[in-house]
């Protein structure tokens, strides 16, 4: 049996993590939420999701330190959720390593398909080094 896809999301707010989990389970992922980076960072380790939405601003350790600490470790698909629409956080996330980012509000649709988007990219990668795995 396969198993189904895990979405991390890590965010202060706890209305966006109900927001994101009423969006990310009708579609068939595993949600699991995180509400600040000191927390996310032993969940990551322990769940080991197959994507990541990570907030910018957090009190404590912030978007871009988890980024950082997730990045010295791992690869996993990262896209950040920001509220922020300064140009240049939005460069300094992907120059430290962030995959995406998309600016709340957002749009579900465009949420879905940025993930599968970004999913589908990892699956063709890893099958290409691994031809027949």
């Amino acid at each position: 049996m396969k198993k189904r896809t895990c979405i991390m999301a890590i965010d202060d707010e706890e209305e966006i993590l109900r927001l994101l989990k009423s969006i990310l389970e009708p579609e068939g992922y595993d949600f699991v939420g995180a509400t600040g980076g000191e927390a996310a960072f032993s969940l990551w380790r322990e769940r080991q999701p197959d994507l990541i939405l990570l907030d910018i601003m957090m009190p404590g350790l912030d978007g871009f330190q988890v980024l950082d600490l997730i990045r010295r470790k791992s690869d996993v698909p990262v896209i950040m959720l920001t509220g922020q629409s300064e140009v240049t956080a939005l460069r300094d996330s992907v120059e430290i390593g962030a995959d995406d980012y998309i600016r709340k509000p957002f749009y579900p649709l465009e949420l879905v398909a940025r993930i599968r988007a970004k999913l589908r990219r990892v699956a063709q990668s890893r099958a290409a080094l691994h031809p027949g795995a």
